[in-house]
């Protein structure tokens, strides 16, 4: 006897493992820091474009760096909490 229903998908063994990597964190990081304020400092007009254009991409330097150093010392994993 033949059992004609369609078969059910198979449930996956266990949860993705999330990691990410620092580098691209570091560089995402930058670019969200660096880019609005950069584009701020540029859209001014007089002397101090130039130093809020500069200080943003300082900020934003370290903080990706910072995210990177973060994220690879937590081996890539950013939340250790329930999946859901």
């Amino acid at each position: 006897m033949s059992d004609d229903r369609p078969r059910r998908a198979e449930q996956p063994t266990g949860r993705p493992d999330l990691r990410f990597n620092p580098l691209a964190t570091g560089v995402g990081v930058f670019t969200a820091v660096a880019a609005p304020v950069a584009a701020v400092g540029l859209s001014l007009s007089g002397r101090l474009h130039t130093v809020i254009a500069v200080g943003g991409v300082v900020l934003g330097l370290l903080v990706g760096l910072a995210a990177g150093i973060w994220v690879d010392r937590r081996d890539g994993r950013v939340w250790n909490g329930p999946q859901l």
